[in-house]
């Protein structure tokens, strides 16, 4: 029997799309070349539906260039993020500066909500449904029903407890077998796996901070000890210490998405509860994520509190280094990822590999998330990648070297950092502009000429100026709808509040 295979150039693939002629050429240059189905349904973009234009890099390759003489396992019993605990006294300037820097951020806030709006005053509907978003949103909900594990749903029975066999599948299999019960959890649609070794330990803490363990104000941080004798993490107190298997080498690292009419429409009442909302999810999401491993017979922890948020997105490819530093950006979904949710497993799992999409070369140019800050904690464009802590402390006064200062960043690695000070005065009010401005929030499929431009920037930055101020004239990411207006557009009602074309996996 005879396979025929189709040939298809650049040339004549951009032809048959009605893309051949002049202006062209860049996007024409970075287009495949496919020889047949076969050869396209085997490569592991179709395989992760990723579009064809985002390259892998090499395992521990993620872009940024790293520095891991620096990069050890971070003592944060001194850092706190929402409880408030220690920031003030840390802040510069003490408490009383970072009271009067919460309430200059509330004005700029304002400031820049009545400049996009002026008509708009909130109204009872608005705050009704804030406060009702809120009420089970807040980072406080999240944080007792995570770690500790509230709401918990009753254990399941193992294979052992029911007398059938453990399941058995190959790494590929259960990667598509964890995506696909994570689509029903809530969690996803991107679902990265990166391996957890000897040198990827240095991200995880060895003391959490104490709004990152979620404990009741007044309690410690927890130990996290890795432990090559049990198979199952248990925790013990005085002190707090978390024990978690070496066997639990499969890292995987998945975000539910956010609400994006209403994020869109941040500096307003509703925009910081359609944030926070996304972390109740994720706290109902990792439960049934635990009892569907235990299901399986294999053991799993939740990590949310155990390492820098984003560093597993990394590793994994869900997502990639960006200018506003404490979000990632993905080539699919931009800013728009929501609760980042980390779990540590022993069930075999396919690691998928760090990404190339460019976008952290885009972010050399753009700046617009810089703009978005109403207080400026963003570097603007203008500041290349780099080494410096951006909070203006000195690394060399770490705490962990002998100095006074508990670091609010980390160091190893050159990029962009996030001004963390700065950032907490305005946590509540601006409902995180900067993720919510990004150019690539475009939707998934939503046009072509969006994949044309991912596309492009994939594989070539010669365009990346023009794309950014073509972005800054149509702001298709930005939030550029009055907040009110959500009522009177039945066609953003989403259930759940994601577009659905955001949520195949």
């Amino acid at each position: 029997m005879i396979k025929k295979h189709s040939t298809v150039s650049r040339r004549d693939f951009m032809k048959g799309l009605g893309l051949a002629g002049a202006g062209i050429g860049a996007a024409a240059a970075v287009t495949p070349v496919f020889h047949d189905l076969d050869e396209l349904m085997s490569s592991s973009q179709a395989t992760l539906s990723r579009p064809w234009y985002i390259k892998n890099r090499e395992f521990g390759d993620i872009g940024i260039e790293l520095d891991w003489n620096l990069i050890k396992r971070r003592d944060l019993r001194q850092y706190d993020n929402f409880t408030m605990k220690h920031l003030p006294f840390q802040y510069p300037g003490g408490p009383p500066a970072f009271m009067q820097g919460m309430e200059s951020a509330a004005q700029k806030n304002s400031d820049r909500l009545k400049e996009l709006w002026p008509d708009y005053k909130a109204s009872t509907r608005d705050l009704a449904l804030a406060n009702a978003l809120g009420s089970v949103g807040t980072f406080g909900t999240y944080a007792l029903n995570t770690t500790q594990g509230g709401w918990k749903v009753d254990p399941a029975p193992t294979p052992e407890e029911l007398g059938i066999p453990k399941w058995e599948g190959t790494p590929e299999e259960n990667l598509m077998m964890i995506r696909a019960a994570f689509s029903v959890m809530g969690l996803g649609p991107m679902v990265g796996v990166s391996e957890l070794n000897e040198k990827t330990k240095n991200f995880v803490y060895e003391y959490t901070g104490d709004s990152w363990t979620w404990l009741p104000q007044g309690q410690p941080s927890e130990h996290i000890i890795f432990d090559d004798n049990i198979s199952e993490f248990y925790r013990t107190q005085n002190p707090n210490t978390l024990h978690i298997p070496s066997s639990h080498k499969y890292v995987i690292s998945t975000h539910n998405l956010s609400l994006d009419e209403l994020t869109r429409r941040t500096y307003s009442p509703l925009g910081t509860p359609a944030e926070a909302i996304s972390y109740s999810r994720v706290a109902i999401a990792k439960n049934f994520v635990e009892e569907f491993i235990r299901g399986l017979g294999y053991h799993v922890v939740y990590g949310h509190a155990l390492q820098p948020a984003l560093v597993w997105d990394f590793l994994s490819g869900v997502a990639e280094h960006s200018r506003m530093g404490q979000n990632a950006v993905s080539p699919e979904y931009g800013g728009m990822m929501r609760a980042h949710a980390t779990f540590y497993t022993d069930l075999p799992l396919a690691f998928t590999n760090p990404t190339d999409a460019g976008l952290t070369k885009f972010c050399e140019t753009c700046g617009i998330c810089a703009d978005a800050c109403p207080v400026g904690s963003i570097s603007p464009v203008g500041t290349d990648r780099n080494w410096d802590n951006a909070c203006g402390q000195d690394w060399a006064n770490d705490i962990q070297n002998g100095g006074t200062e508990t670091m609010y960043n980390i160091p190893g690695y050159k990029g962009w950092r996030c001004n963390t000070f700065s950032c907490m005065t305005t946590k509540a009010a601006c409902g995180a502009a900067c993720k919510f401005s990004c150019p690539f929030n475009a939707l998934r499929n939503g046009s072509f000429m969006h994949s044309i431009v991912k596309a492009t920037v994939s594989n070539t930055s010669l365009f990346n100026g023009f794309f950014r101020n073509m972005e800054e004239t149509l702001k298709y990411g930005y939030m550029a709808k009055e907040p009110s207006s959500w009522w009177e557009t039945p066609e953003a009602w989403y259930i759940y509040g994601t577009n659905p074309n955001s949520l195949r996996q």
